[in-house]
């Protein structure tokens, strides 16, 4: 299993309380769907955890599938929305930027949620984000999400 963390390209950027613009994200996403498209060809199970927060990005790394045809969402590669309140999610934010464990300023969450583009034709799974880790892990795991996060208590724990 292979597992990718994705979000130290945009960490300096963050910190001075700015995004990756569009244009900044798509060589970034394009790398992560070759990334993704030859670890399916080699029949790995792939976990990827990255803001893929609109369609367009997410269409992007769906095409890593090789069967998959444009516009369908028809593919092995699937999404899983953590779905938690933004008082949640601001409250974390500050939380692990205090302890040193967070780059983005917590200035900057809102303009990420305005972004965010949930298409419930597009399949993407929801898990309840306040659960423990391992209840996250169990119940995407119940919804037919490959058996194979033996060590993904450790990726969850990082995200509470």
């Amino acid at each position: 299993m292979l597992m990718i963390s994705t979000h130290n390209q945009t960490k300096k950027r963050c910190r001075k309380g700015s995004l990756s613009q569009t244009e900044d994200r798509i060589p970034w996403l394009e790398t992560l769907r070759d990334t993704l498209r030859e670890s399916l060809v080699n029949r790995q199970v792939v976990i990827l955890g990255c803001s893929a927060l609109q369609k367009r990005y997410r269409e992007i790394l769906r095409s890593a599938d090789p069967n998959c045809k444009p516009g369908s969402y028809d593919s092995v590669v699937k999404f899983i929305l953590l779905d938690v309140r933004a008082e949640v999610l601001a409250a974390r934010l500050v939380k692990r930027a205090a302890e040193g464990k967070h780059f983005m300023p917590a200035t900057l969450l809102q303009s990420q949620l305005d972004l965010l583009q949930i298409d419930d034709s597009e399949g993407i799974l929801k898990v309840d984000a306040t659960l423990r880790p391992q209840a996250i892990v169990n119940t995407i795991q119940a919804m037919g999400v490959p058996h194979q996060w033996e060590n993904c208590e450790t990726f969850f724990q990082e995200s509470h």
